[in-house]
């Protein structure tokens, strides 16, 4: 078990530093119709892993070198990357900071597959020049336009992980095979909605747009929490007993085959709506939306953020006793409605804007601008209103 430990300490560093640094590279050698779609093939990957290892598990689920067999298939990706990434181009913003304009022209050339690549080489000389040097760690967070740049991405990252998606999938095996007494294909029909769903979220993040995306799929999410909660309350009874007389006490789940499939097929909505809209997009949206001098030390920050609220979330199980898998449900509805909040008050579109331009998105995306906003300061206007009118008339 202690080399467990040890072999999974090492891989969640490789998977922490590949998984702030592949957003951050997508999003800097990507052409700007395209970025959305190229930055989205991180989270593609993801979805094709966990499609394949559902499948691997139920392969070799009875076999007696099971688990050993599963970690010697996954070798296979790294040793693939470690390959890869010796054909793959260094970013022309970052070689234009530290190497000069001559091997950044070179290498967008090389990327783009066009020789006049001058308006965006001087965009970047521009942004370059306006960001000055690389700001430190303290400076990024002494700064207020910084600071709430970040608050941002942290919260993206961090409310992506509140719609319970990890759970799902880390738990979602125990959860239907209590419901359905069949976890494991449950799952796979999960991950596969998954890995289906993805798809077509990498065409449609250039073309509907990050924000549209991220509002709409979450709605939907919510209604598919709130279903799956909704049909466990009125389909589903939950047996509670001891165990040979001691304190510990047992619980057994006996639900209808037509709730329990029903309940899944909710999941799956919820599942599906994740994939188009918060899955891929709270990666891309992270990775455009800070100025090429804080752009790295910010999206390692926001994705450490992702891991450490994935971490809490693996404590979600706790709660399935006092609250049952319903009120579970309906926490990550609530979560989720949240999530879609912050994105409307906080979030500015970046779908076609140059990186370098996304600051100005935000300069001119204010709070008080919002409709829901205007209109409850509206309603505030005209209640001092009337209570004035009301006092006039009584004095």
């Amino acid at each position: 078990m202690i080399l467990i430990l040890i072999g999974r300490v090492v891989e969640g560093t490789g998977v922490g530093c590949s998984s702030f640094s592949c957003p951050l590279y997508a999003s800097e050698i990507a052409p700007t119709n395209l970025r959305g779609m190229l930055s989205g093939f991180m989270q593609m990957t993801v979805v094709i892993g966990l499609f394949v290892a559902n499948i691997v598990n139920i392969l070799l689920q009875n076999h007696r070198l099971g688990w050993r067999l599963s970690n010697g298939i996954i070798l296979i990706a790294p040793v693939i990357i470690m390959i890869g990434i010796f054909f793959c181009p260094e970013t022309p913003r970052w070689l234009y900071k530290k190497k000069g304009r001559e091997l950044a022209e070179k290498s967008l050339k090389r990327i783009r597959r066009i020789d006049n690549v001058t308006a965006e080489l001087d965009a970047i000389s521009d942004a370059i020049e306006e960001e000055g040097a690389q700001v430190s760690m303290k400076e990024l967070f002494a700064k207020k336009k910084m600071l709430e740049r970040l608050g941002v991405g942290i919260a993206i990252h961090i409310l992506q992980q509140a719609t319970g998606i990890n759970p799902i999938f880390t738990y979602g095996g125990i959860i239907y095979e209590s419901v359905l007494r069949n976890g494991i294909i449950s799952l796979l029909i999960l991950s596969g909605t998954n890995l289906l769903s993805t798809i077509p979220a990498l065409f449609l993040v250039d073309r509907l747009g990050r924000r549209k995306l991220l509002i709409v799929g979450g709605l939907a999410m919510v209604i598919g929490h709130l279903v799956a909660a909704t049909i466990f309350v009125t389909g589903c009874a939950v047996d509670k007993g001891t165990i040979n007389g001691t304190a510990a006490s047992t619980e057994h789940v006996h639900c209808k085959t037509s709730s329990g499939i029903l309940m899944l097929v909710a999941t799956a909505v919820f599942v599906a709506f994740f994939a188009l809209s918060w899955g891929p997009i709270a990666w891309i949206y992270a990775a455009e939306i800070y100025p090429l001098n804080v752009r790295a030390r910010a999206i390692s920050i926001t994705t450490g953020s992702n891991w450490f609220m994935g971490t809490i979330m693996s404590y979600i199980l706790e709660l399935i006793t006092p609250i049952g898998y319903h009120g579970v449900f309906y926490l990550f509805s609530g979560l989720t409605l949240l999530a879609v909040i912050f994105v409307y008050l906080f979030c500015p579109e970046t779908r076609g804007v140059l990186l370098e331009d996304i600051e100005d998105e935000f300069d001119n995306f204010q709070l008080k601008n919002r409709t829901v906003v205007k209109l409850c300061r509206s309603c505030h206007g005209k209640r001092k209103t009337i209570q004035v009118n009301t006092i006039e008339m009584r004095s």
